[in-house]
This record gives structure tokens, C-alpha cells and sequence, in this order.
């Protein structure tokens, strides 16, 4: 059962991660664009380290890329 701290941790994160995929959204094919996502993907981690943050993190990543490649086929 989780805890209000947990809850409010759990807010936390899910709210940086969606600032994350707000700030990248508009996928760029750049070398330093996507340096800078996994860069502060990895800042967002290791300041929560754990599991669902990680699996956030990660799906939001993956979605760039799918954005990114179906900008390549277009």
C-alpha cells in the first residue's frame, strides 16, 4: 500500500517526466538533441531511482524515437 510521501515522490516524478517530454517533443534530428534528452533523462533517474520512473523515462524516449523515425520516412 502506498503512502501519501510515496504519493507525493510518485507526483513528482511523473510531473518532471512529462516536463521532459514537453521540452523534446519536437523531435530533432541532431546529434545534441538527443544527447541533451538522454542527459537529463539520466539527471530525472538518478534522482528518484526507481523502477516506474525508469519505465516512464524509457517510454517517453521510445516515443521520440518513433516520432523521430516516421519524420525520417517523410
Amino acid at each position: 500500500m502506498s503512502t501519501n510521501e510515496e504519493m507525493k515522490t510518485e507526483f513528482a516524478y511523473f510531473g518532471e517526466i512529462w516536463t521532459l517530454f514537453k521540452k523534446y517533443y519536437h523531435v530533432q534530428q541532431k546529434e545534441s538533441y538527443w544527447e541533451k534528452l538522454v542527459e537529463d533523462a539520466g539527471v530525472i533517474n538518478q534522482k528518484y531511482e526507481c523502477e516506474l520512473c525508469k519505465d516512464l523515462i524509457l517510454a517517453v524516449i521510445n516515443e521520440l524515437e518513433r516520432k523521430g523515425k516516421a519524420l525520417n520516412k517523410a
